[in-house]
């Protein structure tokens, strides 16, 4: 299979932008037989009502059969992160016509998905899933769970964020749950996630908590026992301490240490407790970890390491989801983070955005970089 060819436009005209990308992108590689020919499709929120005359151009001037994607108040091309300018950016690559099928309509629980793929891919068959997911929808980690626990399939992808409605792309313009690609095993991936925070060392347990908030840690109250482990001078400010420290929720069964991030999303001073965003167990283990930029960067490129050694035989196509709490505002300057990208996969074809949660392996993360590569 051929290589895939991405690309990037800026400005408010969608037919110009249209056009930027029909030259951005250059000739297009020569089909192959029974193939399907995919783009991948990321607009900046202000661009979201003018995706649909855009792809209609594409499609009809590329031969495109499919599109798959959606919008980011932040998107990310082969050599730019864009932020304030509105932008579109687009990869386009082609699959075994028999091994890609789009979730077309969006869909809101486990038993959705399985019609969605009924007579493509059977829950016990390995397959891969690029899912793009609504913000507004609720019960989005739930259904990843279920696939998780039910099925054999693989997850990535992200959730889409921006000011406006957020929409999805599949194959046309969509909102509401979760649409995206599937694809049989046969169409080679690798995977790979980089969190990039520091724990704070130890474990404790949820000794009591209501709903999100947490009671009692480790036999304490929440907040005493929190300034006791985040220490005097970050105790002194807890609306920068509350910034600058989440919560992680460890993954069991993991053998690399991994977990989940959640904010401290307030404070209360009379009661002594924290809240979390996250609903909380008594009994439940977590972690506090420091978001950390030089510990981000250092683990992005461990991250790219690995995932070099699974693609032996080159990178036909990349695409990368990271959290809006990254990019510039954890790598210190616009465009670092994908210049760490760029410098550890080379010239290979890239897109993506910047999202309300990542998706890595059937759970929903934070402050996360989710890369996945078609090899």
């Amino acid at each position: 299979m051929e290589r895939f060819v991405s690309t990037a436009a800026s400005g408010n005209d969608p037919r110009t932008l249209a056009a930027e990308l029909i030259q951005g992108l250059g000739p297009l590689p020569p089909r192959g037989p029974e193939t399907v020919r995919v783009a991948f499709i990321y607009v900046s929120d202000a661009l979201s009502r003018n995706a649909r005359l855009v792809m209609d151009t594409l499609r009809k001037e590329l031969g495109i059969d499919h599109f798959v994607g959606g919008m980011g108040m932040a998107v990310i091309g082969p050599d730019q992160e864009f932020y304030e300018d509105p932008a579109i950016t687009l990869m386009i690559g082609d699959l075994p016509a028999g091994s890609a099928r789009v979730i077309q309509r969006p869909v809101h629980s486990l038993d959705e998905l399985k019609q969605a793929l009924d007579g493509f891919l059977d829950p016990a068959t390995p397959g891969r899933l690029l899912l793009n997911a609504d913000p507004r929808m609720e019960g989005v980690e739930a259904v990843l769970t279920e696939i998780g626990e039910q099925t054999a399939w693989f997850a990535t992808g992200g959730i889409h964020s921006g000011e406006e409605g957020a929409v999805q792309i599949a194959d046309g313009v969509v909102a509401s749950g979760i649409t995206g690609l599937a694809l049989r095993d046969d169409v080679a991936i690798a995977a790979r996630h980089s969190q990039g925070c520091t724990p704070l060392p130890g474990q404790h347990e949820l000794t009591e908590t209501w709903r999100n908030i947490i009671v009692q840690l480790d036999g304490q109250r929440a907040l005493p026992a929190f300034k006791g482990i985040i220490g005097d001078v970050l105790s002194r400010d807890l609306e920068r301490a509350l910034g600058y420290i989440l919560v992680g929720f460890p993954i069991p069964g993991s053998d690399t240490g991994d977990y989940r991030v959640r904010n401290i999303i307030g404070v209360d001073l009379d009661q002594q407790v924290l809240a979390v965003g996250e609903l909380l167990e008594p009994g439940q283990k977590i972690l506090f970890v420091r978001r950390d930029g030089q510990a981000a960067r250092e683990d992005l490129e461990h991250m790219l390491e690995q995932i070099r050694a699974q693609a032996p035989n080159g990178i036909r196509g990349a695409i990368y989801v990271s959290c809006i709490g990254r990019g510039r505002h954890q790598f210190g300057q616009e465009g670092a983070e994908l210049a760490i990208i760029q410098q550890g996969l080379g010239d290979a074809p890239l897109v993506g955005f910047f999202a309300n949660g990542e998706i890595f392996a059937n759970r929903l993360y934070g402050y996360t970089g989710v890369l996945t590569l078609f090899t």
